[in-house]
């Protein structure tokens, strides 16, 4: 823990020299059948009961012209927990050459894939087993060069957050009728942004930068299931062949969903493999229209440790609380629900977070140089406005933004967002992600992890031309 102090750490690699390096990997991680699923709230009863498609992690390892060294590695499972995060990335360094605090995890977010937790049942074997994906990936270096290229596509991502008529603030999952709701309250981020790998002449795979929350299958799913990030990877193999390396980082989509409140939710593989598609046809035209980035063969590293207080509970939060827990202690807890969380779970959460709200916790902002390529590693569930932020921000014009890197730590609403909704202190006034126990820490945190990274990203740019 942290009591304020705001720590850099660049690792730093040459300008010049050899031709970058890159190796690819991947692996098939499934965890055996019968162990919990996350993501959904299910009763008593987590168990997976099948694998509908299998679960994989899927690594780049890129090495300079110094051969400085850095990993990204992306894990269909809901969330990174930080313990684990912290432990996998000391297992990478310990049977490699790549130090621990260069290597990014990132959780591509599916819904139906196992715990993150290190106490989980079999979770150490199933984790190593998915990042040993880096270590294969670090034996397959090879002279690469990058090709980024841009779309758009707009039609399967929506903003989750809704004004009503009445002014209060409503979700996607919620049902309604007609003319109820008057309009999203926020954003999306429409750019798909892909980085193509050349090797030996040949374009042999690409990463696919893209947000928008993999909640297609919910609690209707008992079966093990990487979502529509899947489908995108097997539309492209499609393509571009069964050996083409297809690698997905999911952006900042806190507040992003799949459903489109108009049309309902729908949770059938069917609809995964329509969002996937179509995200996959978009995925190929941004590498028709990719263009080649100059070969400086720069690796570097950046880190912040970002201190951040935990949500305030007011004094009449608490005292709603208490009283709700009173009545839970007579009745007992009620049993979750498919559409949001009960009060008193919440009430539950709030007594807890009273007597912590003034600790400070420290939260990792990372950000990978790959050459003229950026790319930006944020803890939890960071709206898309920070994503849009950060990208227009950046010094360098090719800027990957990716949420749940390194650390499971809950959503960072912007602060607009606090307000969107009538006063009041009971849970879901202002929607579920500024819920505190929703969200874990002080309104601004996400626009202080959002400035992290942009000045980092300055930093490491004003090196790079100093060096010129």
């Amino acid at each position: 823990m942290t009591t304020g102090i705001f720590l850099l750490n660049i690792a730093q690699s040459g300008a010049q020299g050899n031709a970058l390096r890159i190796g690819y990997a991947e692996a098939n991680y499934t965890p055996r059948v019968g162990l919990d699923m996350v993501g959904n709230y299910r009763g008593d009863d987590y168990g997976s009961r099948g694998i509908h498609d299998s679960l994989y992690a899927k690594a780049i390892v890129a090495m300079g012209a110094d051969g400085t060294k850095a990993a990204v590695v992306s894990v269909d499972i809901c969330n990174i927990d930080k313990g684990a995060a912290d432990y996998l990335r000391e297992y990478v360094a310990a049977y490699s050459d790549i130090p621990a605090a260069n290597v990014m995890i990132h959780a591509t977010h599916t819904h139906s894939g196992p715990p993150s937790k290190l106490d989980a049942p079999e979770a150490k074997m199933y984790l190593t087993k998915a990042v040993d994906a880096v270590i294969v990936a670090n034996q397959r270096l090879k002279p690469t060069r990058l090709h980024v290229g841009r779309t758009t596509e707009d039609r399967v991502s929506h903003n989750r957050r809704l004004k009503a008529k009445d002014g209060t603030t409503h979700m996607v999952w919620e049902t309604f009728e007609p003319g109820f709701i008057v309009e999203s309250l926020g954003s999306i981020d429409p750019e798909m942004i892909t980085v193509c790998l050349e090797q030996e002449g040949e374009i042999v795979g690409s990463i696919i930068n893209f947000g928008c929350h993999p909640t297609t299958l919910t609690g209707n799913n008992w079966l093990y299931s990487a979502d529509y990030p899947g489908y995108l990877t097997e539309s492209v193999r499609k393509v571009k062949g069964q050996e083409f390396a297809a690698m997905f980082l999911n952006g900042a989509c806190g507040n992003v969903t799949q459903v489109d409140h108009v049309a309902g939710f729908i949770d059938t593989y069917q609809e995964c493999q329509r969002i996937g598609y179509i995200l996959g046809v978009a995925a190929l035209e941004a590498m028709r229209n990719a263009r080649s980035l100059s070969d400086n063969g720069i690796v570097r590293v950046s880190q912040e440790q970002v201190p951040l207080k935990k949500m305030t509970i007011t004094d009449e939060q608490f005292a709603w609380a208490t009283k709700v827990m009173e009545r839970v202690e007579k009745e007992g807890m009620p049993p979750l629900q498919p559409d949001g969380i009960p009060d008193e779970v919440y009430a539950k959460m709030w007594v807890q977070m009273y007597h912590e709200q003034n600790e400070i916790d420290s939260l990792e902002v990372q950000v990978i140089q790959v050459g003229d390529l950026a790319i930006v590693g944020l803890p939890g569930e960071m709206f898309n406005e920070f994503g849009i932020y950060i990208k227009e921000n950046s010094p360098f014009e090719n800027t990957i933004v990716i949420g749940l890197a390194n650390a499971a730590a809950g959503y960072f609403p912007t602060k607009i967002s606090f307000t969107q909704g009538p006063p009041g202190f009971k849970p879901m006034i202002t929607g579920y992600e500024t819920t505190p126990g929703t969200t874990d820490y002080d309104i601004g945190a996400g626009e202080k992890l959002s400035e992290s990274a942009v000045q980092q990203l300055k930093k490491l740019y004003d090196m790079q031309n100093r060096e010129k």
